[in-house]
């Protein structure tokens, strides 16, 4: 199941830590962190899935919802115009905790 679906007061603590209430196996909220480095990547300009540290290239990153905004650099050294990956596609809550799945 999506976070998103059993998650509160959802935001983005330093650019790349996502953070919330999220309900655990005893229906109480617990305060959870995930930190996004260690799943998304930059590839060119857009987020992957299959990378790291994506928030050493990206500048204005933002929650809008579910979803990760941000410019993200390029090879060229430019930044690509405003992309995002929505976080309920791999972020789950598991009792409590926020994990990559």
């Amino acid at each position: 199941m999506s976070f998103a679906a059993t998650c509160t007061d959802i935001f983005l603590k330093d650019g790349h830590i996502l953070a919330c209430y999220a309900v655990d196996q005893y229906g109480s909220s617990v305060y959870a962190t995930l930190d996004l480095n260690g799943f998304i990547g930059n590839d060119d300009g857009y987020f992957t899935w299959k990378g790291v540290n994506f928030a050493s290239s990206a500048r204005e990153i933002r929650l809008e919802g579910t979803l990760l905004t941000a410019e993200l650099l390029k090879k060229s050294g430019s930044y690509r115009e405003r992309q995002n990956i929505d976080l309920n596609d791999r972020i789950a809550n598991e009792n409590g905790d926020l994990v990559f799945r």
